[in-house]
């Protein structure tokens, strides 16, 4: 793997070389997983009325193309990237690289399949390059995405940016220098608010991420600069997201795989909710509802600020995902807390949020991204359950049976006894049979 004597030199040399690079069985097998859990996701959101505006509002625009919008037709590659990773998002039940804090494939697999539908890659240059974007995003994000989120940033538009140009301008096959122009193009526009948490701009974040970063690939393709010094610690784009210089871009070294360490939810919530989930589920065989007379739970202060505002009576499907108490509560009723718990029209169901009421939510020192704690008083006495490492995360990961549940629950519904099949094709992707099939199952997909 590469290493170079700065930040920029060393990422644009790891782009170049993708073509070349071969990857280990196990990271490309990571790279399966993020598309299969990308694909369940995007279907699953059949009915969000989010994917729905953004697939009318380029419909208006996009005139003829060749990569294909999942519920919409075939539309230009940019135009399919923002309609399908806006999709990925939309149920907030896609993947996570909490080291960056940062929702990769939804932009990044977005980007990498409407590009390399338009340009005919084969499957294996799409595994590729998604793999290169993946770890480039993960580099550059790497011990920032906190202190970004904590500062109002929402790192999937800033890092998921990044990673979907540098997985475009591998496809498109740009050396070193144009590669890392490509990158400086998406770190110059880094956006997205985590105000906007909990509204339809939330997933909008990653489809314009993956827009982005097509648009920043082909502009560098054809020599357009931007500023290659963004990526260097101290180089403009860490000192605009932490202002307070407390925080900075580390030496990007590419020795080791970060997708590796990737998370999966098997919640369809905030991943920072996770850990309560999996704490409020453990007491399930030991308690019920009506039992309960006061929960306390134990937090991290980043759960803490993005999560542990609510009060438990959330007004929309979308503000529910991101209220701690509300699903600590779904989950003391014995809910899966899956994307059915989440459905609009919304109704907020009056037992679930009386719970949610009885929820006191406190920073913990000793919790982190993927750990939290329950204390529930009964009437029995109080119980309590910790969580160290959530589901889903490395050191409890999500297997391929896992996953398949998931995948099942997401996209039966749409695909009916295709599902399987559909998952299989994905579980395959990379050897050059399946990327037409997935396309026809894709195409026979029913209005959403």
């Amino acid at each position: 793997m590469a290493s170079a004597t700065s930040n920029g030199q060393a990422i644009g040399a790891f782009i170049a070389a993708a073509s070349d690079r071969v990857a280990p069985p196990e990271v490309i097998d990571a790279a399966r997983l993020c598309l299969a859990d990308w694909m369940g996701v995007a279907i699953g959101a059949a009915a969000e009325p989010a994917g729905r505006i953004v697939r009318e509002t380029i419909a208006l625009w996009s005139g003829t193309g060749s990569a294909s919008v999942i519920f919409g037709g075939k539309a230009p590659s940019p135009f399919a990237a923002l309609a399908n990773g806006t999709l990925a998002h939309c149920l907030d039940f896609d993947d996570t690289y909490v080291d960056a804090v940062t929702h990769t494939s939804a932009p990044v697999w977005a980007a990498t399949l409407a590009l390399g539908e338009e340009t005919g890659a084969s499957e294996a240059a799409m595994l590729s390059a998604f793999i290169t974007g993946f770890e480039v995003a993960a580099r550059v994000g790497h011990g920032l995405g906190q202190g970004a989120t904590a500062r109002g940033w929402h790192s999937t538009g800033v890092f998921g940016r990044i990673g979907a140009a540098a997985a475009c301008a591998a496809l498109l096959g740009l050396d070193a220098d144009r590669a890392l122009h490509a990158v400086a193009l998406a770190a110059t526009q880094t956006s997205g608010l985590t105000a906007s948490f909990g509204t339809m701009a939330k997933p909008f974040h990653a489809g314009k991420a993956a827009m982005d970063g097509i648009l920043s690939a082909r502009l560098a393709a054809g020599g357009f600069s931007g500023a290659t010094g963004l990526v260097e610690a101290g180089g403009g784009l860490d000192n605009a997201v932490i202002q307070d210089g407390s925080l900075s871009i580390t030496p990007v070294v590419f020795d080791d795989w970060r997708i590796l360490r990737n998370s999966f939810k098997p919640y369809a919530a905030c991943h920072l909710i996770h850990p309560a989930i999996d704490a409020a589920r453990a007491l399930l065989d030991r308690t019920g509802p009506g039992a309960i007379s006061a929960i306390r739970a134990d937090i991290g202060p980043l759960a803490l600020k993005i999560t542990g505002q609510g009060d438990g009576r959330p007004d929309t499907a979308l503000a529910g995902k991101f209220d701690l108490r509300y699903c600590v509560a779904l989950a003391l009723h014995g809910r899966d807390v899956s994307a059915a718990d989440f459905r609009e029209p919304w109704s907020l169901e009056p037992a679930v949020a009386e719970t949610a009421s009885r929820v006191d939510v406190r920073h913990h020192p000793d919790m982190g991204f993927a750990s939290a704690g329950l204390a529930v008083d009964t009437e029995g006495g109080t119980i309590t359950a910790h969580v160290p490492v959530a589901k889903g995360h490395p050191g409890n990961p999500m297997s391929w049976d896992d996953m398949d549940r998931k995948f099942d629950g997401l996209v039966a519904p749409s695909l009916h006894n295709r599902t399987g099949l559909m998952l299989d094709l994905l579980r395959g992707f990379g050897q050059g049979t399946a990327l037409a099939e997935v396309r026809g199952l894709l195409a026979g997909l029913p209005p959403a």
